[in-house]
Parts: C-alpha cells; structure tokens; sequence
C-alpha cells in the first residue's frame, strides 16, 4: 500500500468509505471536465487515494456561531450513491468552491475555492456557518480558516469515539429504524395529475418540473493544468428536477433531481433529435447522478420513458429506488415536466453553430429549435481570465415542432 496522503495523525485510523467505490482515472478526469478550475494538487491526492475517507471524530480547532467546537469525521468522495458525495453547484456556495466535508451534526459546510481571488488564493479552505448572524439572505456566512487543504488537514486533532448510547428499555413502535416498513403504503398510490409523484406508496402533488440540457464550452486544458474556452470541444449534461413544495430546500425533503442522465447512451451513443424526445427511453443502464433531495439518499435503477411531447411540454414515467432505515422504497414519477431547452454561454455569437456541431455532432436539427442570446454579462472576477464576459444562449423548441 502506497504511503498516506494524509498526515500521520490521522492516517493511522483513517480508512476508505466502504460505501465509495474506487476512483478510476475515467471518471476522475470526467469529473474535473465539470469543474470550472482544475483540483488542487493537495486535495487531488487524498481524493485519488481514498475517495472519501473516514477520519474518526476530529477536532478541527474552530467554533461555530453558537460557540459549538467544531468536528468533522469524514472527507466526501467521488460517486453516484450515499450521501458522502462531493458537493459542487449548491446554490447557497459560491461558484468557485468544492464543499468537501460537513461539520459534524449540522449543515454547515467546509469547502476548498478553485480559483484565485483579489484577496485570497486558490486552495484556501473556507468554513461555511449557518447560525451566523447576517443582513442578507444568504444561507451561510463564510470564513477562511486554512491557507490549503493541506493546512487544514494538518490542524485536525482526533478524538476518542463518542460512548454508544445504550439501547432503550421499550422498543417504539413509531420508530423508522425498527420499523421502516411502517413507512410505506400499501397498496401503493397510483400517479395522477393531482398527485404524479409517489413515494414509498404515498401520492404527492408537485410545485412543477423541468428538464435542462446544459452544453459546456469552458473545458479542462489537462496540459496548462487550467479550464479553456474551446467550443470545438463542448460537452452535454442533461437533468431533470422535480420541486415538490416550499419545503423542497430543506434537508431531507422530497426534492427529485438527477442530472448527468445518460441520453445521449441510451440513445445509441448519440444525441436525440427534438423529435426523437417523443418516444425516448434512457435506463435503468447507465450512471446516474440522482437524489431523492438534498442530504438524502440517492435514487438508484433510474429509469425515464418519455411518453409523449407536445413543443415543449412533456410528459415522462421517471421509475426508481431509494433506500431509508435500511429498507427500500419505490419512487415514481408520472406526470408534465416543462423541457426548458438547451443553454450555454459563448464568448462570441459566431461560436453558436461551433459549440453546437462539437456537442451534438450530426443530431442537431437547427430547424427545430428557436435560438435567443443575451445581452452580454460579467461573470465576476472569480471566472477564468479568457471567461469572465460571456454571451448567455438558450435554444427552446420551436413553434409548431
């Protein structure tokens, strides 16, 4: 076994999540494709060795808002299941930075920024507090607590394993734990349209859904070891979210979302045309990227029928599992979904047709589709220097398709 990428105090009880799979360079480089800044070198080390790893309880030296001390007992990993995923993209996080860990007990966050900053540079480790008072609406209120990863690695003090709590005298008969199976209906719902969303055999109404197909054209340059404008090389991601109800942003709540949803696969290995969206099967092969919400469990055995299209608007089967209180449960969804269309930014207008013969080859029917671009927008002094003013495009279906 190679040596730890870790330090010393904590490679001697540290171990690899058994729920992680081991990281293949494949989906590693696939991974940092979606980044918008490459990983530094640090942190790319731990996440190749270990792909999440159990540290044990750790002191990391700091008090949140509420004066709590603040211990992690785990680093997030690369992969499809569980809820020990690398966070990136959470609204509530600034663009530039990777959540790797959660402070244990609570919400609060700590992450790694990818990108240098006026005043501060790439790699430096930020804690993320939601008991912080603020004037904004932000969720959380941020500071810098390490220079690098490897900084805050080193500052990281173990400690004794909490004492397990003893088993109580009179079992509960409420408890999901001992009884999940007290969770599920039977016989189960059936999807309606007042109620297309069914969960472990209850119905649910649903605020709405949507469908995005997302093309990248800031792209990883493995060489320069930083992200490029290359729209000869535009990559597709395709996602589906369901909002339930104004408790969807809430840990734990219902909130469907998949993305990285492998169409262009099940599709023969190219992309469809808007009019193949009609009759379009994907799954249950493929790797999925699906959750039942956030910090909840994943959905696994996704499969998506397109039952039929009008503009637009769809309607889709979305079939699924998803485990709690070490039972699984069935999701299905059955109902309209609002297929937003297709959206990417350019640095100039005349990279339209480029980016969209590098990401949909011979499949895109310029025909079918109406295409809008935007005025022209800063991206913030957090973007790459090529990147930072952008044209948005967005390509809808076209009246009467």
């Amino acid at each position: 076994m190679p040596p730890s990428a870790l330090p010393p105090a904590l490679a001697s009880s540290a171990r690899r999540n058994p729920q992680n799979p081991e990281l293949t360079p494949e989906r590693l480089e696939q991974f940092e494709r979606s980044l918008p800044h490459p990983l530094p070198a640090d942190f790319r080390e731990v996440l190749v060795q270990y792909n999440g790893a159990l540290l044990g309880v750790c002191a990391t030296g700091l008090r949140d808002a509420l004066e709590q001390e603040v211990r992690i007992d785990d680093l997030l990993g690369l992969h499809d299941k569980g809820w020990t995923q690398l966070e990136y993209g959470d609204e509530n996080i600034p663009p530039d930075v990777l959540v790797f860990t959660h402070q244990r007990g609570s919400i609060n966050r700590f992450g790694l920024q990818l990108a240098d900053r006026p005043d501060t540079p790439r790699g430096t480790v930020w804690f993320f507090d939601s008991n912080a008072e603020t004037e904004t609406e932000d969720l959380f209120v941020a500071r810098a607590c390490a220079a690098s990863f490897g900084a805050f690695l080193a500052q990281l003090s173990p400690l004794p394993d909490d004492p397990v709590a003893p088993a109580p005298e009179h079992e509960d008969p409420e408890d999901p734990w001992s009884h999940p199976e007290a969770l599920e209906k039977v016989p189960a719902d059936t999807p309606t349209p007042e109620k297309p969303l069914v969960l472990a055999g209850h119905g649910y109404a649903i605020g709405g859904a949507r469908l995005d197909i997302y093309v990248s054209t800031w792209l990883p340059d493995l060489e320069a070891r930083e992200y490029r404008y290359q729209p000869e090389r535009a990559t597709v991601m395709y996602s589906l979210e369901i909002h339930v109800d104004e408790s969807s942003n809430q840990d734990g709540q219902p909130a469907p979302y998949a993305s990285n949803i492998p169409v262009a696969a099940a599709n023969g290995g190219r992309h469809p045309t808007l009019a193949e969206w009609s009759t379009l099967t994907v799954g249950p092969e493929g790797c999925w990227d699906a959750w039942y919400g956030n910090d909840a469990p994943s959905l696994d055995g996704n499969q998506l029928t397109v039952l039929e299209r009008s503009g637009a608007d769809l309607k889709v089967r979305w079939e699924a599992s998803y485990s709690q209180y070490g039972r699984d449960f069935a999701f299905v969804f059955e109902g309209p979904v609002r297929f937003e269309g297709i959206r990417f930014d350019v640095k100039d207008p005349s990279d339209i047709d480029r980016v969209l013969a590098s990401a949909f080859g011979g499949s895109h029917r310029p025909e079918e589709w109406t295409c809008n671009v935007g005025e022209r927008k800063d991206r913030g002094a957090q973007a790459p220097e090529d990147g930072r003013y952008v044209f948005p495009v967005t390509l809808v279906p076209g009246a009467g398709v």
